[in-house]
C-alpha cells in the first residue's frame, strides 16, 4: 500500500533506528527503499543487518544529492501511497496508519502530512517554524499558506503516487526540493491535508542542508516565490501591490520585475515611508488598501511579528479573497 523513500548520507548513528521505526508500523502494508547518497560510513552495513524483506537498499542511480536519491527510489515504486522518511527521524507506530485513514477520508487528500516534534533544536527560528508548520491542518490552511513557508515539512509527508507523477516528481532546482515539490501539487489543484498529531521525531542538526545549502536561505526562497507567483494568471495578467515597503517588500517587488511582472504600488503604515518612490512607484498609506490599485493582486509582506494577521485582516475587511487577490508572503 505504501513505499516509504528514504535516502541517507552518512546516517550510521541514527539509521537502525530510523528504519526499524518505519518497519514496526501497525496496519499497514508497506515496503522501505533506502537510498544510499554516497555514504563513506557503515550506515549500509547497518542496514544490510537487518532481515526484513520489506526493506531494500540501493544506490544512488541518479546525480548526486536528495532529488537524484528520491527519483532512484520513485523508480522503484509501484504502490498507490508514497511516504517519506528521513534517516535521523523516528516515525511514531501509527503514524503511516493514521495518515492513510486521513486520506480514505471525504477530502481524499492527495497529500497528508503529520504534526512533528523538533529533536535537539539548533535555535528559536526552526522552533517557530514547527510551531506554524504544526498549525497548518486543514486545506485551506495549507494552500494559502504556501508562499510563506513550506507549509508541510517533508519527511512527514504521505504523498498519492499518481499526483506526484502528474507533477514531474522532484526537481533538482535553485532552492528547496520539498517547497518547490508542494507548489508545483498545490498549482495543479491537488489537496493537501494533515493529520493533528505528532507522529514523528524531526531531528534538528547543524550539519542539516537548510543550515548549511544556500538553496534553502532567504535569496533561494524569495526567488522561487517570484517564479512561481509569475506563474499566477491573475498575478501575470493584473499585476500586484504590496503591503508593506520594508527590506522584504522591496526584494520581492526587485524579484517580480525582474521577471516581468508589474507592481503598481507599495502599501506602508510608517508615515516616513509614506510619499517615497521604490523602483520607480509609489508608497501610499495602508488606509487606501480598499480603494487603490484594486485591480492588482495583493502581496503582504510585513516581516515583523504578528504582522502577517494585520495584514490579513486589512486585506479582508477591504474585499481581498486569501488564494485569489491577496497571498501572504512572509
Amino acid at each position: 500500500m505504501v513505499t516509504v523513500l528514504m535516502p541517507f548520507r552518512d546516517a550510521a548513528a541514527t539509521i537502525a533506528a530510523a528504519a526499524e521505526s518505519i518497519l514496526r508500523q501497525v496496519d499497514v502494508d508497506l515496503v522501505l527503499v533506502a537510498v544510499d547518497d554516497g555514504s563513506s560510513d557503515d550506515s549500509r552495513e547497518r542496514l544490510d543487518s537487518f532481515d526484513d524483506p520489506r526493506l531494500t537498499v540501493v544506490e544512488n542511480r541518479g546525480p548526486s544529492g536528495i532529488v537524484g536519491a528520491l527519483e532512484t527510489a520513485r523508480a522503484l515504486v509501484s504502490s498507490p501511497w508514497i511516504a517519506r522518511m528521513d534517516a535521523d527521524d523516528l516515525a511514531h507506530p501509527r503514524r503511516l496508519a493514521r495518515q492513510l485513514d486521513q486520506a480514505r477520508g471525504p477530502g481524499r487528500p492527495d497529500v497528508v502530512g503529520c504534526g512533528v516534534c523538533l529533536v535537539d533544536s539548533c535555535g528559536e527560528g526552526m522552533t517557530r517554524y514547527v510551531e506554524w508548520a504544526n498549525s497548518l491542518t486543514d486545506a485551506a490552511d495549507i494552500s494559502r499558506s504556501r508562499f510563506v513557508e513550506c507549509p508541510l515539512i517533508h519527511p512527514s509527508a504521505l504523498i498519492r503516487a499518481d499526483a506526484l507523477d502528474g507533477v514531474g516528481g522532484y526537481r533538482d532546482v535553485p532552492w528547496a526540493e520539498d517547497h518547490d515539490l508542494w507548489l508545483r501539487m498545490l498549482e495543479a489543484g491537488c489537496r493537501f491535508e494533515k493529520v493533528p498529531e505528532v507522529l514523528l521525531d524531526w531531528r534538528d542538526s547543524s550539519h542539516r542542508l537548510t543550515r548549511r545549502d544556500p538553496r534553502y536561505g532567504d535569496e533561494a526562497r524569495m526567488a522561487m516565490r517570484c517564479q512561481f507567483l509569475m506563474r499566477q494568471p491573475a498575478v501575470a495578467e493584473r499585476g500586484v501591490s504590496i503591503a508593506g515597503a520594508g527590506p522584504i517588500g522591496k526584494r520581492l517587488a526587485r524579484g517580480l520585475m525582474q521577471l516581468g511582472g508589474t507592481v503598481r504600488g507599495f502599501f506602508e503604515v510608517n508615515p516616513r515611508r509614506i510619499g517615497e518612490r521604490i523602483h520607480g512607484v509609489p508608497v501610499v498609506g495602508s488606509d487606501e488598501v480598499g480603494t487603490r490599485w484594486r485591480e492588482s493582486v495583493l502581496l503582504g509582506a510585513v516581516g515583523v511579528p504578528g504582522a502577517r494577521e494585520r495584514v490579513r485582516r486589512i486585506a479582508v475587511e477591504a474585499g481581498r479573497v486569501e488564494g485569489e487577490d491577496f497571498w501572504s508572503v512572509c
